[in-house]
């Protein structure tokens, strides 16, 4: 599934909690992690989700933002949730939309 729908789901969890919630840090995650799909499309002509759509390779990218938004001084709690929210519900939301038997998942 790509990026905008992603980010689309997690208005909600932005409209309930305004204040504790990063919409910002969860759409960079968001972003940080199709940029392989897109970097794989380009290179073979086929969209593949590979290492950073595992749950380790989410994990880095999701533990790195919020890292990086300490860093820029945001909030830590938004960022925090921003950041784990997109990595984590990233990896779910593409569990079930692909078929990873012949996609692979990690």
């Amino acid at each position: 599934m790509i990026t905008p729908f992603h980010i689309i789901a997690a208005t909600p969890i932005k409209l309930i909690f305004p204040k504790q919630f990063s919409l910002l840090w969860f759409s960079i995650v968001n972003i940080l992690i199709d940029i392989e799909v897109v970097y794989y499309f380009l290179t073979t002509g086929y969209p593949s989700h590979k290492f950073f759509h595992s749950v380790l390779g989410v994990s880095i990218i999701g533990f790195s933002c919020f890292v990086i938004s300490i860093l820029l001084k945001q909030k830590k709690l938004p960022s925090f949730l921003g950041c784990i929210i997109g990595a984590y519900s990233h990896h779910a939301i593409d569990y079930f939309w692909y078929d990873w038997s012949t996609h692979g998942i990690y």
